[in-house]
């Protein structure tokens, strides 16, 4: 007679030794977690409280940053004073009506119209 059961191995019919064992994951560490991208990691180490030297209150790392940055400048440190123009200036903050919600707005319509008078240029060339 025929031995019992011949195994056939094959195309999805893979032999017993190889195949998962019942209660066992066949990926045992599992998916790997999302790296965090380099904003998301400085914006958590820019968060963390820190002791201040001078009194007994904690400031965020951020805060501490910026008074750091505005005593060098009140002391008369050029690039200092020329970082915290920048970040004044990038902010927004020294002229509050130049970043309204309005001004955004009419802002963004202007730059559409400018790369739909772009595009309409270069078709015209194109022909």
């Amino acid at each position: 007679m025929t031995d019992e059961k011949t195994p056939t191995v094959g195309y999805m019919n893979p032999p017993e030794h190889s195949q998962f064992k019942k209660g066992k994951s066949g990926n045992p560490r599992g998916r790997p977690r999302k790296r965090e991208g380099l904003i998301t990691v400085l914006h958590r180490a820019l968060n963390r409280q820190v002791q201040v030297k001078d009194n007994d209150q904690k400031l965020r790392i951020r805060d501490a940053l910026m008074w750091k940055l505005r005593d060098l400048a009140l002391q008369g440190d050029k690039q200092a004073m020329a970082l915290q123009r920048r970040i004044i200036d990038e902010s927004g903050i020294a002229d509050p009506n130049a970043y309204s919600p309005e001004e955004e707005k009419k802002q963004l319509l202007r730059n559409i119209q400018r790369m739909i008078a772009k595009t309409k240029a270069k078709d015209e060339r194109d022909e």
